[in-house]
């Protein structure tokens, strides 16, 4: 055991029990990065032991518990059964490797973490055949507030930040088995999401409802539906309610459509079945519904295979039976994604006499953001809209290698700044943790893995809601050059959040003020800094970092 390459541990190793050792590591935000050693990098291509090394684990106290309050202790275990050098290696949320510990397998240590401030750590314990790394497995852990307290200002204001979270996914299967983890129900795993998802402080959630319908002369079955979204609104949270259509029987399709052998799911429903399936699920939930979105991105082929004249009718449906049901729940368009513009636009054009708000997906950087917003607002115009509201219901980031965990995490934040910046009413996190696999596959999503792992997205989401919590937008400073800094309100103090677009820092010269000023690091880390004459210099980073200026009257990004 090299104890040279610990940061900062705590002793020696304990014995805890005969052949159980215990190691206790501490971490805080800002350790110096290791250097040597011949762990791979993150970006490297190493065998996922998911797959191909089972006996290498690391696994909490409490199953499924990686999230921690500060203070909380946080013990985790790791053991290897096959004989060989392993290496535990843990990285802060800039992708640096902080502290190592080697082992000789078999090995089981319990792992003991002593955490300074907040943040979130990957951990990856490596097995190797001489220099050759044979497998990687991936965990992590956040340790955050809970941010419950918060979530009755974000209820009050203008913007409000949420999830697509998809409970009835959760059955789904892909190459490391069933969605949920193994050991827990379908359900209490949409228990668990639900319950990760309301300590980071969120407030709308957007699920997609499992109903069932097998004959149009039976009951519909929201058994299922029911419990997913209970999970969600049973913890404080409305919905944003996608309305879909159930099932894939040639019977609920229009008659033209009958037979396709395509997944019926792309096709347009009957008149009768449209109507019933809105009016039964609207009249299930409108009490806990913030909005309802109708269908889901009805501008992109692969998603709806009728015209547009059938799409725009059955909006027309939709909206009327949502309206009959629960008068004033606003109607939203349905998660327009630009796939096809001049779809977009027609669609647009069409809806746009049964609509109380645009509903829109972006994915991707804060830049590809821009991009489609500005897009967005042109078609709209184009198609008569006066002053549309703008919702983004889908925005998010694959997580297709293990070091875009930061781009994933940084563009999060970034975005949530953007829109509500620019007047949305809403911006939900697309969260599907549920394709592909653990951090390394181009489906994955969100900020929680298969193994409920919080994500570097989890700690930088949790910082945002907890930093901005009561916050007023109140202007623009920049977005010139793929520089981007905003003024924002709460209390007393002014929040100046600055960024870039790309991951090529550069320093911002802010002129204020202030009687005191502090920054926020990417984790919600509070730091003082020192203005001198009035000025001061920040690092504008691929993270959003956040200048507190206490007793501000004025703040301006200086010319030199």
């Amino acid at each position: 055991m090299d104890h040279r390459l610990l940061v900062a541990a705590l002793g020696a190793l304990l014995m805890s029990a005969p052949g159980h050792a215990v190691t206790t590591l501490a971490l805080r935000p800002g350790m110096p990065e290791l250097s040597g050693g011949d762990v791979p990098a993150l970006w490297a291509e190493v065998p996922d032991a998911d797959l191909v090394a089972r006996d290498l684990t690391v696994t909490p106290a409490v199953p499924y518990r990686w999230v921690f309050a500060p203070g909380e202790t946080i013990a985790l275990t790791a053991s290897a059964q096959t004989a060989g050098r392993v290496a535990l290696t843990i990285w802060d949320w800039e992708r640096r490797p902080v502290a190592r510990q080697e082992f000789a397998a078999p090995f089981t240590e319990e792992l003991h973490f002593e955490v300074t401030g907040r943040g979130t750590y990957l951990l990856t314990l490596d097995r190797f055949a001489g220099e050759e790394c044979q497998a990687r497995l991936a965990r992590s852990f956040a340790v955050c507030p809970p941010n419950e307290d918060r979530r009755d200002l974000w209820r009050q204001s203008a913007f409000q930040p949420g999830c697509c979270s998809f409970p009835g996914r959760q059955h789904w299967t892909n190459a490391f088995g069933p969605a949920h983890p193994s050991g827990i129900t379908e359900q209490q795993a949409a228990e668990l999401d639900a319950e990760l998802s309301a300590r980071l402080g969120l407030v709308l959630v957007r699920p997609d409802l499992p109903v069932t319908w097998t004959a149009p002369d039976q009951p519909l079955d929201f058994s299922r539906a029911d419990w997913a979204v209970r999970a969600f609104t049973s913890r404080g949270f409305k919905l944003a309610l996608q309305v879909g259509f159930p099932g894939e029987a040639d019977w609920a399709l229009m008659p033209q459509y009958q037979g396709v052998n395509d997944p019926k799911w792309r096709y347009p429903r009957r008149e009768e079945v449209v109507r019933r399936f809105t009016r039964e699920v609207v009249e299930r939930y409108a009490a806990d519904t913030a909005f309802v979105e109708v269908y889901n991105e009805p501008d992109n082929a692969d998603f709806w295979r009728g015209t547009v004249d059938e799409f725009v009718a059955t909006h027309h449906w939709i909206a009327e039976e949502v309206q009959q049901v629960a008068p004033g729940l606003p109607v939203l368009s349905g998660g327009l994604c630009l796939m096809d513009p001049e779809r977009t636009g027609l669609i647009a054009r069409g809806i746009a006499d049964a609509v109380d708000g645009v509903g829109y997906h972006s994915h991707g950087g804060v830049d590809v953001l821009q991009a489609t917003l500005t897009a967005m607002r042109a078609t709209h115009a184009a198609a008569g809209y006066e002053r549309p509201v703008f919702y983004n219901t889908e925005m998010g980031f694959a997580n297709w290698r293990l070091d875009m965990e930061r781009a994933a995490a940084a563009t999060a934040v970034q975005k949530l700044l953007y829109c509500w910046a620019h007047g949305n009413r809403a911006g939900l996190l697309y969260c599907s943790r549920d394709i592909g696999g653990p951090r390394t596959s181009a489906k994955d999503w969100g900020y929680l893995d298969h193994f409920m792992c919080p994500r570097f997205t989890y700690g930088a989401v949790a910082a945002f809601v907890d930093a901005y919590a009561g916050a007023t937008f109140e202007r623009t400073l920049t977005e010139a050059n793929g520089l981007y800094a905003y003024v924002l309100r709460r209390g007393d103090a002014w929040l100046v959040p600055v960024f870039v677009g790309s991951d090529y820092p550069r320093s911002v010269a802010i002129e204020t003020d202030a009687l005191a000023a502090s920054l926020l690091d990417p984790m919600g880390n509070a730091v003082p800094v020192a203005l001198v004459e009035g000025r001061l210099t920040v690092t504008a980073g691929y993270y959003p970092t956040t200048l507190i200026l206490e007793g501000s009257a004025t703040v301006r990004l200086s010319d030199g």
